[in-house]
């Protein structure tokens, strides 16, 4: 019939689109091995399962099985064989075994940790995987110095509030070098603080990233370190990546917020590889100028000029003054209700590239944990002293 006619082309159009943003992540792996940003190893790992995905072959297994041949394996190598994803929501943890961890939190404006212990079920399969992690389903519940249960957000819904996501790297040198969880944390930590000034500014829709965490496992062998954040249910959709892509959809809000922190950091910064659900965004990248910390997928000032060569500005663009980058012809999508905000131009972000330099230090696996010491019953400043605009 005419409907499943439809219908069938609506699936085969989505189906080349997932083609194609897989095609492009192919060709972004590339160059970052060419950059000198990955090693052979790791990109014949993440090439494999690219190939995987767009070929439905097996390469991935049998590249990791060879990998721990020539290296050998880690005790807190969880996903040295890369296990079968299996898709399915979060089960029911009645009867999974609990084990105690210990979350380790990030603060921005003292650019500290905390850690408290936390108890928690881990699935036994992963249900999802990228292009860096295999993902586990987990619940985790919380308690207070008394001992009672923390309820987290909406009363009477404990149970839901309890689920989150154990992101796990396939890279077993990153299970070694555990300080990548840690970056990964405080990298999302200061995109979050700019989806914050972002919003200060009443864009027609609000963006946000996912708090994140990270914890040890401390009853496993080797005490492995897995990040952690909140599990969001529905449809999940990258919008760019770090290296130019910009997804066939285009929407308005987030490749608005890019350009947005490009400008904010004074052009020291860029916020990219924006995904996640509705505008609930998740594992960004920042690019630096200076090319240091926040991770490999720090591109430095080559990620940030193919951002700007790629961009087309939109209606929100425009809305907050950003100057123009090769404006789109006709205001489609998401559409301010005035044309330009009230103010004359967007503020810069500072108090956040201080926290910047502290991500290009060099510090433990485990970061010490600092006590805030009470004085005139205000907190006194933890944070570094040297610390200055990058």
């Amino acid at each position: 019939t005419r409907a499943r006619r439809i219908a069938g082309g609506l699936l085969g159009a989505m189906k080349a689109a997932e083609h194609d943003t897989k095609w492009c992540n192919l060709q972004n792996l590339k160059k970052l091995l060419e950059n000198g940003l990955i090693t052979k190893t790791e990109y014949s790992l993440r090439r494999n399962q690219l190939v995987d995905e767009l070929t439905g072959t097996s390469l991935t297994t049998l590249a990791a099985s060879q990998y721990k041949r020539r290296r050998g394996s880690s005790a807190s190598d969880m996903v040295s064989n890369l296990p079968a994803i299996i898709p399915r929501a979060p089960p029911d943890f009645t009867n999974f075994p609990a084990e105690k961890s210990i979350k380790y939190m990030y603060d921005l404006k003292s650019r500290t940790w905390t850690q408290k212990e936390v108890n928690l079920k881990l699935d036994t399969v992963p249900f999802s995987r990228g292009s860096l992690r295999v993902v586990y389903h987990m619940e985790m519940k919380e308690t207070d110095k008394d001992g009672i249960e923390e309820i987290d957000e909406v009363p009477g819904e404990v149970k839901k509030n309890s689920r989150y996501v154990a992101k796990i790297s396939m890279n077993p040198s990153d299970n070694k070098n555990k300080k990548v969880y840690f970056r990964d944390v405080e990298t999302q930590t200061i995109a979050k603080y700019y989806a914050d000034k972002f919003n200060s500014y009443n864009p027609p829709k609000k963006v946000d990233f996912i708090k994140a965490c990270v914890l040890e496992l401390i009853q496993r062998e080797g005490n492995p370190i897995v990040g952690v954040e909140k599990f969001i249910p529905g449809p999940y959709r990258k919008h760019n990546s770090n290296y130019g892509y910009v997804s066939d959809e285009e929407r308005n809000t987030p490749q608005a917020f890019s350009h947005f922190s490009y400008e904010a950091s004074d052009h020291t910064l860029l916020i990219c590889d924006i995904q996640g659900v509705g505008d609930l965004y998740t594992d960004p990248q920042i690019h630096h100028i200076s090319g240091e910390g926040f991770g490999k997928g720090n591109l430095g000032v080559q990620g940030i000029s193919k951002f700007l060569q790629n961009h087309r500005c939109n209606a929100i663009c425009r809305y907050l003054k950003l100057p123009q980058l090769n404006a789109k012809v006709a205001d489609i999508g998401t559409i301010p209700t005035t044309r330009l905000m009230a103010l004359n131009n967007i503020q810069i972000v500072t108090m956040v590239q201080q926290a910047g330099a502290q991500l290009h230090s060099r510090t433990a696996v485990l970061p010490v944990l600092k006590r805030a010491v009470v004085v005139d019953n205000q907190k006194e400043d933890t944070g570094c002293s040297r610390c200055v605009l990058l």
